[in-house]
């Protein structure tokens, strides 16, 4: 297990980018209080995955590709190109002192 943060360091509705396993990843409290964390690579291409508070969703900065904080799924591809995988989940656990790691 990977300590990424403490639940106190996130707000709800925000995020925070972290190491796993050698591979860029991103760690999101969403505004209903679940944490979900994914590597923060785009399937397609190799994009730089960053979260949009705006829109709740995960963006894709090279072909602006969105996708569903909840699962990982394409909810939206740009015209451009076709994503058929979602991003990589990863695996949480929140400790009693409200430690979040990456599993």
């Amino acid at each position: 297990m990977e300590k990424i943060a403490n639940r106190k360091d996130i707000k709800p509705g925000g995020s925070l980018p972290f190491t796993y396993k050698g591979e860029q990843a991103i760690l999101v409290r969403t505004k209903e209080d679940d944490l979900m964390a994914y590597i923060a690579i785009c399937p397609h291409a190799g994009g730089n995955i960053e979260w949009d508070e705006q829109i709740n969703k995960l963006l894709c900065e090279t072909h602006l590709s969105l996708f569903d904080v909840k699962d990982g799924a394409v909810y939206r591809h740009s015209s451009a190109f076709e994503v058929r995988n979602g991003l990589t989940r990863i695996e949480l656990k929140v400790d009693e002192d409200q430690n979040i790691y990456a599993l």
